[in-house]
Order: structure tokens, then C-alpha cells, then sequence
């Protein structure tokens, strides 16, 4: 057995025991002690025959468990087409391993797939269009997304950075810095959507990127040459748009024996994220401080952001991160798109082009408006035939034509408060998405 493998076995299986132990469900591998033999096949040892098989290849634990959490009020409520949602849930360490969990999953059936990052996605694309399976991300902000050949299958609950880049300029801006600097991983498809984009929308405020570092991808410590560039140019605030929360912290802490004082601008990958806290070094040493907006969080005000909250918190005994509510509404619009795909095709195994095309229609107007907090008389509504409009703990947002969201976007701002090492997230935007 080789190290990927391993690797996948090891992952596959933790996931498996998360799903079994903290949602109640199961992929069909058993329950078995310590001495229990592994599966062969661990992923496809998770698809349950007798059920709707839906899955996830996560980044983080806490999306994980958001779409675990979403599939278990699913399943309280009573189901979809009259069987068990089994919501199969992974956390892939890398690119690598997200393809091959990925392939996997479609290999072994599922109907529907959420997948995390755009590289992620647009790796995975090839597979999922020969199985004919939608992929909905929360996390996928490149631009590539909205143009790729895609056959439809590609649904974001998340803002592209064609949108979300020109709110991080206006920070940097209304923070009184005019000279940027733009740090991204060569080769990362977030990264340089944002390098693209984040110029134009700087300078059209009156500011200027002087300079563009890139740093190779995966690159986890070793920075000292990237970060003098960095500085040679002489900003006063320096975009940091590495994809990985811990490694995008790794280069500030490397930045702090150069004493600079320029500001650290923070996109949705590091704004308002535990892990990228956790792996500061001394945040009280950061001259310049840093700030950052992102499309992450639930509106406060959003009665069915507050329900999701409450209820994470009761199953996971913390609070949720950022990118959880996005994670959150794609289980629950998957099952409603699910529920459909049966009644209109008189199907009680739909495929995944039946599902992709019912998504629009539990998503968008016209119809009546749902919510997750109340799933249950929602997929009823569904089963007896009528028109409903999925309003979520994210936002109610409906899907264009190419699979992007329009409508309400909460958008946070994020301050870094040095001394508590916290983000103030006090600070929220609606912005409109227009069609």
C-alpha cells in the first residue's frame, strides 16, 4: 500500500467515523470497534445502496461538519424521496488528495458533489462532466469559474472575486494606502484572479500595485527572498492572497524581523479565520496591522444565519467559521433539488443531470419562499408539486445562468485586533449582486 493510500484510507475512514459519530449517518461500512477490518475500497465502502447518496471533499473540518449537520436535520425531517440522505463527508489535506477522493466519489455513484476551491473544482471538472454530476462550492472564487466549459454542472453559494476584490481595494483605500503590493502562490487559479482583478479596482479608487510576487505553490516556510521583493517595491499595504490559512500566516510571521509597517490586506482564504490566527506567531508585532473583507459569513441579521448558528453549536459545542452557512445551504439545496428530481421524473433514483437541472428551480423565484430552519415543510412542499424558492442561513440569493449567485451579499470586514489576538468582525456590507 503506498503513501497516498494510506493517506486516503486514513482520511476516508476518520471521515466516515465523524459522520457515523456525530450525525448519526453512515456510508454502509459498519460500526465497528478498533479490531474491526478496514474496507478495501473505504470511499465506496460509504455508499449505502438503499439511500440518496450526496458527498463532499472539504478543506476544513468545520465545512465538513456544517454539511453533515444540514444532512442530519434532512434525515430528522424525514428524508428525501422517501429514503435516508447519506451524506458522505471528507477533508482533503491537498490537491491530490481532493482529486482522488473526488474521483472516487463520482466513481462510486453519488449524485451530487460540493467541492472546496476553485483549483479543487476545476480539476474535478473533467470527471464530473464524463459522470454527468453537478459540483456546488462555497469556496471557488476565481473568475474562471463563471467562463469555463462546465456544461452547467458548476454552482457557487459564494461570491466570484470579480465582486468580492473591489470591496478588499475599497479597504485598503479607506485605510489610507495608496502603494500595493500583491502576493500570490504561481499557479493557483484563486490567486490569480485576484492579482487581475484587485489592480484595476485599486487604481480606479487612486491607489497603485507597484509589484506582483508570486511564491510556488505548497511552499509551507522559507519566504525571507519573496518577502524582500515584497519590500523593495515599498508598499503600504501588500495583498496576501495565499490560498492556505496556515501557510498565508507562516509569511507574515516571517515578515516580522524586517520591521515593515505596511498593512496586511486579507482576502476570504485568511479574513476572519480561526487557522490563520492559530498559526500567528505575534500578531502585537504586525506595525502595520491588517484588515480584510470576505463574503464568508452569513448576515447577522438573517433569522435562518441565527437558527444555523444555534444549531451548530448545539452539535459541535462551538462556533461556526467562515464558509460553514455556504456549506450549509448547498446540503440543503442539494436535497431539495433532489426531491424534485424524483417527482418530475418519477424517479426515486435520480441522476445527476436530473438534480443539476431542478437546482435553479428550489434556488430562484418564483415560488414559495423556504428556509433551512423549516426543511421538512419545505421538501414537502416540493413532493406535493409547488414552486419553492430556497431562502438560506448564507443569504437569499438565487443562481444566473452560468451558476454564480446574484441578489444580497453579506459581506464582513474584518479587523485583526493585534492585542487580543481576534478578529473584530462587528463591521457587515449588503452588497447587491445584480443579474
Amino acid at each position: 500500500m503506498n503513501t497516498a493510500t494510506r493517506r486516503l484510507l486514513a482520511a476516508a475512514t476518520a471521515a466516515a467515523l465523524a459522520l457515523l459519530t456525530s450525525c448519526g449517518g453512515g456510508g454502509g461500512g459498519g460500526t465497528g470497534d478498533a479490531t474491526t477490518p478496514l474496507p478495501a475500497n473505504p470511499i465506496k465502502a460509504m455508499i449505502d445502496p438503499n439511500a440518496i447518496n450526496i458527498a463532499s471533499v472539504g478543506w476544513r473540518t468545520s465545512t465538513r461538519d456544517a454539511f453533515l449537520l444540514a444532512a442530519k436535520q434532512i434525515n430528522d425531517a424525514g428524508g428525501v424521496l422517501g429514503k435516508r440522505l447519506n451524506a458522505i463527508a471528507l477533508v482533503a489535506r491537498d490537491n491530490a488528495e481532493a482529486q482522488d477522493m473526488g474521483q472516487q466519489l463520482l466513481d462510486a455513484g453519488v449524485i451530487a458533489l460540493n467541492v472546496s476551491t476553485s483549483t479543487r473544482v476545476l480539476n474535478l471538472l473533467p470527471q464530473a462532466l464524463a459522470k454527468g454530476v453537478p459540483i456546488l462550492t462555497e469556496s471557488s472564487s476565481s473568475p474562471a469559474l463563471s467562463t469555463v466549459a462546465d456544461g452547467d454542472l458548476i454552482f457557487r453559494i459564494g461570491v466570484s472575486d470579480v465582486d468580492a476584490t473591489p470591496v478588499l481595494a475599497n479597504v485598503a483605500f479607506d485605510a489610507g494606502k495608496r502603494r500595493a503590493v500583491v502576493l500570490i502562490n504561481e499557479g493557483d487559479a484563486f490567486g490569480a484572479g485576484l492579482a487581475q482583478l484587485f489592480s484595476p479596482a485599486f487604481q480606479k479608487l487612486g491607489g497603485q500595485v507597484v509589484a506582483t510576487v508570486t511564491i510556488p505553490f505548497g511552499l509551507k516556510n522559507g519566504f525571507a527572498g519573496y518577502l524582500q521583493k515584497v519590500y523593495d517595491a515599498k508598499p503600504d499595504v501588500i495583498l496576501n492572497g495565499i490560498l492556505a490559512a496556515d501557510i498565508s500566516a507562516n509569511v507574515l510571521n516571517e515578515s516580522l524581523p524586517l520591521q515593515n509597517g505596511a498593512m496586511w490586506l486579507l482576502p476570504g482564504t485568511a479574513a476572519g479565520n480561526q487557522t490563520f490566527l492559530d498559526n500567528l506567531a505575534d500578531p502585537s508585532r504586525l506595525a502595520g496591522g491588517a484588515r480584510g473583507a470576505a463574503a464568508t459569513i452569513g448576515a447577522y441579521g438573517n433569522s435562518s444565519y441565527q437558527s444555523f448558528r444555534t444549531g451548530y453549536i448545539a452539535q459541535y459545542g462551538s462556533e461556526p467559521q467562515d464558509f460553514t452557512a455556504p456549506t450549509y445551504d448547498i446540503a440543503m439545496v442539494m436535497a431539495l433539488a433532489i426531491e424534485r428530481a424524483g417527482l418530475v421524473n418519477n424517479s426515486k433514483s435520480p441522476t445527476g443531470l436530473m438534480v443539476r437541472d431542478s437546482l435553479r428551480f428550489v434556488m430562484n423565484a418564483p415560488g414559495d419562499k423556504v428556509r433551512p430552519e423549516n426543511i421538512g415543510a419545505a421538501l414537502a412542499l416540493v413532493k406535493a408539486g409547488k414552486e419553492v424558492d430556497y431562502a438560506g442561513a448564507y443569504a437569499d440569493i438565487d443562481w444566473d445562468g452560468v451558476g454564480d449567485i446574484v441578489g444580497q451579499v453579506p459581506f464582513t470586514v474584518f479587523r485583526l485586533d493585534t492585542a487580543a489576538r481576534s478578529w473584530d468582525a462587528s463591521q457587515q456590507l449588503i452588497i447587491a449582486l445584480p443579474r
